[in-house]
């Protein structure tokens, strides 16, 4: 007997988005998060286009899109000697307002219906949380500690600490499920409870972005009154004294600064307010609401995503410099993979394969996610500004001239990265058969669309403005393309499929700008909106590849898998 098919030890944003989607899909789940709620001090500040990909799959990216910054506020990322000094490049982005008129028209590049959203985890938590508690089969419980779980052949057992308040001592229960997913961050003891450790690039120094940082959260409206130039989202600070990242959380006054702490040093509220002023570079008043400290300069990736029943997501699985805002954004395609195959698994339609295959995908899209923040770090955290650039004279002006072509350079190799966001795929997957020929550049600077299994399916905007993605289901979605057809009442593969799928969906089209992306009569895709094969006839080719995307072993002879009568896992 289970109190619940999955277990979530972690209710972060990574934790809350899992939830949010096994509720949606009928999963039942129990969340545990130490914390006496969500975050109050900002965090992750970018929802990458693929994050608001998968939230808009859960109905949440219209919620999202409206917070954080003004829909006028355009967030751009300025870099300065200070805020009210010099300003020495800027990269300019859509407001929040314009943002998705500006992907369709950019669409050669940013082939997505949700382009990016500067927006600080402070408000998307929230958000999150109430997308899994719509669902009456999930329950999160804050001030609940995780002390320890064991697990057998059947599920998951783990011991919770409720915590003590004024009408009530501490409790402890056991809950049983499943499978649990530790989602319970960089000191997880998920984790380290399996034996798993970390594996790559630990404590990197550099003049920036590696090292102890210290994130100071402050209220100063007056910012927008003494800085001579249009407000940014990012305001990277140069002084000759230090080096700071300012980020404006709501473009009405609060802001979160990062600074690095030099070896030996053990700030306190009087040097945050000196660091805070000499970032801004004008005396006016402002005030310090909290302060948390963090390390910069790692590049890890756990040596395993699973043990048995038990899976790791998000920072606990792999923990990255923020350089190009990639950790959490990592963590929510994490869930987002993880979340399909916990349904099939709970439900009994999956084969011996599935539960492995996510350690198999997620494991290098994680060291390719880091690899690439790392590359950022490096190209900003070891640039030296030199001392002429101080001057107030001609030759002063100059050597600002000079950064300033650098960090435009920067701000476009870190910033505008839609292949980083788009192009994650899973050729080496165990769940399909890689096609022969060679795959789609994976550059970080140019997403090219490929419909290849293991892709991300690709966007196109159909000709009633609709995106093709509205068109998939929450579950596996067969795409029908051009004068390709399926009677559902007569084909038998067709049939076969919907009885093993997940909620399969029949989506049609006619287009011949969704011809010309996916090149193939038929595609099944996943609910992560991967393609998991395509072909021109629903053959038996197309039976292979639903048995083999469920996580069966494909046979030469005998009975398909669906064919026996599924028990839960």
């Amino acid at each position: 007997m289970v109190d619940c098919d999955v277990i979530i030890v972690g209710g972060g944003p990574v934790g809350l988005f899992l939830a949010a989607e096994l509720g949606q899909r009928g999963i039942s789940v129990e969340v545990f998060d130490a914390k006496p709620g969500t975050s109050t001090h900002p965090a992750a500040n970018a929802n990458s286009a693929r994050t608001m990909e998968h939230f808009r799959r859960i109905g949440i990216a219209a919620t999202v899109r409206s917070l954080g910054l003004p829909r006028d506020y355009a967030p751009d990322v300025a870099y300065f000697t200070s805020i009210a000094g010099h300003e020495l490049a800027r990269l300019a982005q859509p407001a929040s307002g314009d943002a998705v008129a500006w992907a369709k028209a950019h669409a050669f590049t940013w082939a997505t219906p949700e382009p990016p959203h500067r927006c600080s985890q402070l408000y998307v938590e929230p958000v999150l949380l109430d997308a899994a508690r719509r669902h009456a089969n999930c329950s999160v419980h804050f001030g609940a500690r995780v002390l320890g779980f064991t697990q057998s052949g059947e599920g998951v057992s783990a011991t919770v600490e409720l915590d003590a308040t004024a009408d009530r001592t501490a409790q402890t229960r056991t809950v049983k499920a499943r499978y649990l997913v530790g989602c319970d961050g960089p000191r997880s003891m998920v984790r380290k409870s399996l034996g798993v450790a970390y594996e790559g690039m630990a404590g990197e120094k550099r003049d920036f972005m590696g090292g102890q940082m210290d994130a100071v959260y402050f209220y100063a409206p007056d910012i927008y009154r003494v800085s001579p130039h249009a407000p940014a989202w990012q305001y990277w600070t140069f002084s000759a004294k230090q080096r700071a990242l300012v980020i404006a959380v709501d473009g009405e006054g609060h802001f979160i600064m990062n600074v690095q702490t030099r070896d030996g040093e053990s700030p306190d509220e009087a040097d945050f307010k000196r660091r805070i002023a000499e970032a801004i570079g004008a005396d006016i008043p402002f005030e310090v609401k909290s302060s948390s400290r963090w390390t910069a300069g790692f590049s890890l990736v756990a040596e395993k995503f699973s043990v048995g029943r038990v899976f790791l997501a998000g920072d606990s699985a792999h923990l990255f410099t923020p350089t190009g805002g990639l950790g959490y954004n990592t963590g929510i395609d994490d869930a987002a993979n993880l979340a399909w195959k916990l349904e099939a698994l709970v439900k009994g339609m999956a084969g011996e394969a599935l539960g492995a295959s996510y350690d198999a995908e997620r494991r290098p899209a994680a060291l390719r996610n880091t690899a690439f923040a790392r590359g950022f770090a490096d190209s900003i955290g070891h640039l030296q500004v030199p001392v002429a650039a101080y001057g107030t004279d001609a030759a002063g002006a100059a050597a600002r001239a000079a950064v300033g072509d650098y960090l435009k350079f920067h701000a476009t190799a870190e910033f505008v990265i839609p292949g980083v966001h788009l192009g994650t795929r899973y050729e080496s997957s165990p769940l399909h058969h890689a096609e022969p020929g060679a795959a789609a550049p994976d550059t970080a600077n140019l997403y090219v669309p490929c419909a290849r299994p293991g892709h991300r399916a690709p966007h196109a905007w159909l000709a009633d403005g609709v995106s093709l993605f509205d068109t998939f289901g929450q579950g596996f979605t067969l795409l029908c393309i051009g004068e390709a057809g399926v009677d559902v009442e007569r084909d038998d593969a067709y049939q076969r499929a919907a009885a093993a799928l997940p909620g399969l969906t029949l989506a049609r089209t006619g287009e011949g700008s969704v011809a010309a992306l996916y090149k193939a009569a038929f595609v099944l895709i996943r609910p992560d909106q991967h393609v998991a094969w395509r072909g021109n006839a629903l053959n038996v080719e197309f039976d292979a590849a639903v048995q083999r995307t469920l996580g069966h072993r494909v046979e030469e002879e005998g009975a398909l898998p669906w064919q026996a009568h599924p028990s839960a896992a």
